[in-house]
């Protein structure tokens, strides 16, 4: 009955490089105490032995990542991971990783598709890749819609907050807000949408979410056309496009199996 649990003991035990963890360990937790801790704060805080956090310390600070206040001897954190984390614009580091898994959901779909994001009330296609047949349906990169004529928008709405749902249903019609709240819900319970577009007549949305290690931060959505000839099935793009998604949110941090949404993205 135990083996689940000590598969995962196991699992945890070969991925862990135990300098890493301690290191990460010192970081978190000097996260949330903007007084900083002594060392023997530290070694207390975190269980572990004044041997195992000495050197850490030590280094962190050496590195620049930790300052020790020469008054109080207390440790903490510099602006180092600020620095770090801003090197790169969040946008372009999101494209950079897409515009590939993008290209190749067209190549095997042969369907064009694209990436948008939440941008107030509307939503912003930043990437786009189109299809490698020669007539399609494209949409351009650098347009704007409104949430309310897109699958993009409606599947980010309906893995965001409850607040940021609750907000935007309350901006709508009274007479619609019961038919939009089903809608969110059927899209978190699926972990997609595939419905006709509201824009263009025979197109068919394939929506899917992607996260980072904040939670759904985009979308990727191609407007399907069935082909004349052997191309894939509406269903199989789906599943393309679901594992893509699945791929592109693991580069950026987000794991399934920490997320309440991760059963309905990986059914």
């Amino acid at each position: 009955m135990n083996k689940p649990a000590a598969n995962d003991a196991t699992k945890k035990a070969k991925s862990s490089v135990p300098a890493v963890e301690k290191a990460l360990d010192v970081l978190e937790l000097l996260t949330d105490r903007s007084g900083g801790l002594t060392m023997n704060e530290i070694v207390d805080a975190l269980g572990r032995t004044m041997g195992e956090i000495y050197r850490v310390v030590v280094y962190l600070t050496e590195r620049g990542y930790l300052h020790q206040d020469p008054r109080t001897s207390r440790y903490a954190l510099t602006l180092k991971l600020f620095e770090l984390s801003h090197r790169h614009d969040p946008t372009e580091r999101l494209i950079h990783a897409a515009l590939p898994l993008l290209e190749r959901i067209a190549a095997r779909t042969s369907q064009s598709c694209h990436l948008g994001v939440l941008n107030r009330d509307n939503v912003l296609v930043l990437t786009s890749v189109q299809s490698p047949l020669p007539a399609g349906y494209a949409v351009r990169t650098g347009a704007l819609f409104p949430v309310s004529q897109t699958s993009s928008g409606h599947v980010i709405l309906a893995f965001s907050p409850e607040d940021v749902q609750d907000r935007h249903i309350a901006r709508q019609p009274e007479d619609q807000r019961a038919a939009l709240a089903r809608r969110l819900a059927r899209i978190r319970h699926n972990g997609f949408e595939d419905t006709p577009s509201t824009m263009i007549t025979g197109v068919r949305n394939l929506c899917v979410p992607v996260f980072d290690t904040r939670g759904v931060t985009a979308a990727i959505t191609s407007g399907f056309i069935g082909q004349v000839g052997d191309a894939p099935s509406a269903e199989d793009a789906l599943a393309t496009i679901r594992l893509t998604a699945l791929e592109l949110s693991r580069s950026l941090g987000f794991l399934p199996d920490a997320s309440p949404f991760g059963a309905a993205l990986t059914s």
